[in-house]
């Protein structure tokens, strides 16, 4: 018997090739729209409609369709301006990116940012928009979003070239991957992590490194960030303690603590405003942990 796979209703009408099937009172499958039809969304909204799925053999050729219907989606809520859409429309891109299962959808990652780009890049009003995309919402999604809004805000202050832009913009999107293979708990709590519980938190810079490098065919330095991240150049991070790293890496671990400090409260720890935040990172820069020089440069993309 084949397998079906429910799709989300917010999804349903991003599909027109693959049919889709319903389940009679029997517990059947039963055809509901054929290849090459789409719902669209007026009908949607007046017509009341069961869960519907696809075939697990169309997998593959729904999830292609599905993304390219969201970078369309994307496209045409950044033309309009429309910031809070455009916000979430990036949020559920790179959700579908991260979901356990659907790795190969990191392919689509690349489209997604040209769009940005193409906005956004050297546009006297990025900065401004980029301020605007940041939340302070604490989940797994949020947290990438705002880490790769305020990757691009320090490229496009410090005039990164347009191909450097996109491989931090990328690296900032895909630096968390391996925290989507574990347990929710550990990701969302607002408790401290217990020493067995951070052990196991430490192991996603591992898991994301081998999850890009099997899912996709970007530049090496994609998943080294991934894996480098919450090292520091005194040796005290980890995965392996390292203190030679990748430019990147260290990039997108300052901006990675920064943006915890900041959008992220916890119970033993509330969020912290900007400058605070700023002054906390600037004592582990005394301790070594993060470069000097760097600090600077990410402090200065900050002031408007």
């Amino acid at each position: 018997m084949a397998e079906h796979l429910l799709v989300k209703k917010s999804q349903v009408s991003l599909f027109k090739t693959v049919p889709f099937y319903y389940q009679t009172q029997n517990k059947e499958y039963a055809l509901y729209k054929k290849t090459g039809d789409r719902l669209d969304e007026a009908r949607l909204e007046k017509t009341r409609y069961p869960n519907l799925y696809i075939l697990e053999a169309d997998r593959e050729k729904a999830m292609a369709e599905l993304i390219a219907g969201l970078n369309k989606d994307f496209k045409e809520k950044i033309a309009e301006g429309q910031l809070t859409e455009v916000r979430q429309s990036l949020e559920f891109i790179v959700e579908e990116a991260l979901t356990p299962g659907h790795e190969s959808n990191m392919n689509a990652l690349p489209e997604t940012l040209d769009i940005l780009l193409g906005r956004y890049h050297n546009d006297n009003a990025a900065m401004e928009y980029l301020r605007k995309i940041e939340s302070n919402s604490s989940i797994l999604i949020k947290h990438t979003v705002n880490v790769t809004a305020l990757a691009l805000q320090f490229c496009f202050f410090h005039k990164f070239s347009e191909s450097d832009t996109r491989q931090v913009a990328m690296a900032a999107l895909l630096h968390d991957a391996g925290c989507a293979q574990l347990d929710k708990i550990l990701i969302e709590t607002t408790k401290r992590l217990t020493d067995e519980q951070f052990k196991l938190y430490t192991t996603h810079t591992e898991m994301g490194h081998d999850m890009i490098i099997q899912s996709t065919d970007f530049d090496m330095a994609i998943p080294k960030v991934a894996l480098e991240h919450h090292e520091r150049i005194d040796g005290s991070g980890y995965p392996a303690g390292l203190k030679r790293l990748a430019s990147y890496s260290q990039l997108i671990g300052l901006i990675d603590s920064y943006e915890s400090l900041t959008y992220r409260g916890k119970l033993f720890r509330k969020a912290k405003k900007p400058f605070d935040a700023l002054n906390h990172i600037k004592e582990e820069v005394l301790q070594g942990k993060f470069s000097k020089e760097l600090f600077k440069r990410f402090a200065s993309c900050l002031v408007k």
